[in-house]
């Protein structure tokens, strides 16, 4: 039988690899006493006394005998008597508190043996074990409190060591993360303060480390009447006048862009825009299937030579912002294990960013506070967002809107993949689909990908049979992808149906208005359901002129979901 106990956090013992549950409190209150001295024996009179205070019943000892002989079950033979008290035996392998103790022991002697970078990863490891408060649901026991306050301090001045080593190392944002939460919980501890200044300093964010001696120096004077140390009055100066070192340039931490696409065509006004421009947060929108994420890893490839430190390719359209920086730091080595807060998390993740140049493209952004969180504090970075919201609440972006291409750019489009001979050869009837079904990046591919299936088949024949088809969404499909699927996976809800039951598009004002209401025309123009021709910026247009369009296949898609929904209203 394996046996596996945790005290370092809540109460938790593994059997065989299995959660065991211990549902009597005593119980539970007795093995944690006996893990907290594990290779010690308590004393019964102790036990007796942790169990139930100053008045135990008469038969205290024998229900304590009850208790031992129930956890015996549970843990093997672990749990000896020894006369006068009882004595939990355990391995490192078996009791994270007594692997914590080794860790620290190995970390602390490679620091006296001159080796730092081993001396982190074993202390860091120590560190690592740490879940949560020990045993929460017995802090009001006094000897579960003296024994947790015990292996605390030893805890946080291990934590200490480690920040520090790290620190001199260059790691300082990796050491960040863990003592942004311990200055939280110990405010008044010097040697955390210290090292988070400095690991603040380090990351560009000299002003946040002023603050916190500033904080510190108020909390220590109100509470205790002193002032801080010499050492944080020098190291308070030292950051004021930026003397404190930095350390020398990250390298390049990865690029994981997905490959570019060799037959883009077209955007090029987009392209010279979003290379050019100064903003440090671009954002391109558009409806599904306008060419979002191929124009962003597009330029993505043209811009990332100007970022030493990595390019990062962010989808966010499957989780949230919070998830997303645990995997990313992870994934460049930024240890996030024990950071669940997400404002810490969110402090860790600009602290990386701060001193590097990394361009990060947010790819299928669902709002604005998911763009928020993910974008740097300060420093050099570049950001590229996709979403198919406007996201108009999102300040300070340079905002690019994405409509069709054009003819041409279709016809160019095509010819990648039909040849260019076949293409011209069948212009006239790709004009006509275009002017049918849209000229969307998406719909083309999927219009090229089943024409390219039968290249003996003249494009004008293959023009006809898509416009009889009896349901037209079901032919634009290719492989694993599917207009169909898109639209369902995009386009949702009572508007966007009540869409199909109209003629068109496009829409005039007033037709919407009856049909929807002015906010929710508001929200469909904001969601890049409906959008509105270019027109003469010089010239007044009066809300009764206003039209309005939208892709002519997934007004289709509407016309559907509207048809299903006055079946099911009958």
């Amino acid at each position: 039988m394996s046996l596996y106990c945790s005290i370092l956090g809540p109460l938790q013992v593994l059997v065989d690899g299995h959660d065991a549950v211990i549902g009597a409190r005593k119980q539970r209150l007795l093995l944690a006493l006996l893990l907290c001295r594990a290779n010690a024996v308590v004393p019964a009179a102790e036990l007796i006394d942790a169990l139930w205070g100053e008045t135990p019943p008469r038969t205290a000892r024998k229900n304590l005998q009850v208790y031992v002989s129930a956890l015996r079950k549970l843990t093997g033979d672990r749990i000896g008597f020894h006369g006068w008290g009882y004595r939990f035996s355990a391995t490192p392998g078996e009791l994270d508190l007594l692997r914590f103790k080794e860790l620290a022991r190995a970390g602390r002697g490679a620091i006296h043996g001159g080796k730092p970078a081993t001396a982190a990863e074993l202390l860091g490891e120590a560190v690592g074990l740490w879940r949560e408060q020990p045993l929460t649901e017995f802090a009001h026991v006094p000897r579960v409190a003296r024994e947790v306050a015990g292996f605390t301090d030893l805890f946080l001045s291990v934590h200490e060591d480690w920040a520090e080593l790290e620190i001199e190392l260059g790691h300082h944002v990796e050491a960040l993360a863990g003592l942004d939460v311990l200055a939280a919980r110990f405010p008044a501890r010097e040697r955390i303060a210290a090292a988070r200044m400095t690991a603040l300093a380090r990351c560009g964010r000299a002003s946040e480390a002023l603050a916190h001696f500033e904080e510190l120096r108020r909390r220590l004077a109100s509470e205790l009447g002193i002032d801080p140390s010499p050492v944080l009055k020098r190291l308070y100066q030292d950051i004021l006048t930026g003397t404190v070192a930095r350390p020398a340039p990250a390298v390049r931490t990865t690029d994981q862009l997905p490959r570019d696409i060799g037959d883009f065509v077209g955007r090029k006004p987009e392209i010279h825009r979003i290379l050019h421009e100064p903003a440090a947060v671009t954002l391109i929108t558009g409806e599904p299937g306008i060419g979002k994420t191929a124009l962003a890893v597009h330029v993505a490839h043209a811009l990332a030579p100007g970022y030493p430190d990595g390019a990062l390719m962010v989808p966010l359209g499957g989780g949230g912002a919070h998830d997303v920086q645990h995997e990313i730091l992870e994934s460049v080595g930024v240890s996030t294990a024990g950071v669940h807060d997400a404002d810490v998390l969110a402090s860790v993740w600009r602290s990386w960013l701060a001193g590097r140049r990394v361009l990060l493209v947010l790819d299928d952004a669902p709002d604005e506070p998911s763009v928020r969180r993910l974008l740097p504090g300060s420093g050099d970075s570049r950001v590229l967002v996709t979403s198919r919201s406007r996201l108009s609440g999102l300040e300070s972006v340079a905002r690019v809107g994405l409509g069709e291409l054009s003819d041409a750019e279709g016809l160019a489009f095509l010819a990648a993949q039909l040849g260019r001979e076949r293409t011209l050869a069948g212009r006239a009837a790709l004009t006509a689909l275009f002017d049918r079904y849209g000229r969307s990046p998406l719909t083309l591919r999927l219009l090229g990908g089943r024409f390219a299936r039968l290249p003996h088949v003249p494009l004008r024949v293959l023009a006809e049979r898509l416009t009889r088809a009896g349901n037209v969404l079901d032919e634009f499909t290719a492989g694993d992808v599917s207009l169909r699927a898109r639209f369902e996976e995009c386009y949702r809800g009572a508007a966007f149906a009540a869409l199909g039951a109209l003629h068109g598009p496009p829409f005039s004002h007033e037709e919407l208005v009856a049909a929807l209401g002015e906010r929710v025309i508001e929200a469909l123009l904001e969601a890049n359901v409906l959008r509105m021709p270019e027109i003469d910026q010089a010239a007044e247009v009066a809300a009764h002129a206003l039209t309005y369009t939208m892709s002519p296949l997934a007004h289709l898609y509407a016309a559907e979901l509207s048809r299903v929904a006055s079946h099911d209203r009958r």
